[in-house]
């Protein structure tokens, strides 16, 4: 097993662990709060696949403003402490923490390693064709894809009326 292997089974450990720790949470603060980890282990399979602009676009968007919306969105529902049912147990809080020092660790041996094994010799030897990379993505979403690309974005503008509509209050 090479250290590239290792940081992928660790990555995907952390995914699936905190995936799975994200829906089993009855208060949905805790969820939210366990989604972290699976975006920095995304994050991580995304460098594996030398995959820079889709890395830092995961961690960006997804780490950063989905999770404090998520997390805005829950304090603005305000829940009352009746509707959450007390599930604390230490059991999670050491399975996520045996995770993230998983991840951590073998991260560690793959920072002394070297990074030059994560792509195969097919991707590199491809003629400009740079895997994850803005111009990989934006070319053929703005070429082949324009039509498809502009009817989603009048669908969400259309569902954000929609939600914003239907949220109002009646006086």
């Amino acid at each position: 097993m090479t250290c590239t292997d290792a940081v992928f089974a660790a990555s995907a450990a952390v995914c699936t662990v905190s995936a799975v720790a994200a829906v089993s949470r009855k208060n949905p603060v805790y969820a939210v709060v366990f989604m972290l980890p699976f975006f920095l282990g995304l994050t991580t399979i995304f460098v594996l696949l030398e995959a820079p602009f889709l890395a830092a676009v995961q961690m960006i968007v997804y780490g950063g403003a989905i999770l404090v919306l998520f997390l805005f969105v829950l304090m603005l529902i305000n829940l009352r402490p009746e509707e959450l049912r007390e599930d604390f147990a230490p059991w999670p809080w050491g399975l996520a923490a045996f995770a993230a020092a998983l991840l951590a660790g073998v991260l560690f041996v793959f920072s002394r390693a070297g990074a030059g094994a994560g792509q195969s010799e097919a991707f590199r030897s491809a003629p400009g064709f740079e895997f994850g990379s803005a111009a990989s993505l934006g070319g053929p979403l703005f070429k082949q894809f324009l039509v498809p690309f502009e009817l989603v974005s009048v669908l969400i503008v259309a569902a954000i009326f929609g939600a914003v509509l239907l949220s109002k209050k009646r006086v």
